[in-house]
């Protein structure tokens, strides 16, 4: 989330700025990274479910991503809408 907002990447709104209380940063990650990303955490799963576009079984919180050298390359798919 971080990087896309600082790359100015229009559709990640990150109205909390990462504290997982927006649900604003929702990305739906492509594979091969989804299977390389740690399972959302149970605050991440409930944040998901109040997105405004409904969230689908790639989906995931921007702000939860770590990015690291595995990640190299990562895609998503941005919502049709953040609000």
């Amino acid at each position: 989330m971080e990087v896309a907002v600082a790359a100015g990447v229009s559709g990640i709104a990150a109205d909390c700025g990462g504290l997982l209380t927006c649900a604003t940063c929702h990305v739906m990650v492509a594979e091969p990274f989804a299977a390389l990303l740690p399972a959302a955490d149970g605050e991440e799963r409930a944040m998901l479910a109040f997105t405004a576009t409904p969230a689908t079984p790639a989906s995931r919180l921007s702000c939860q991503i770590i990015l690291n050298a595995e990640l190299d390359g990562l895609t998503v798919e941005l919502p049709a809408s953040q609000y």
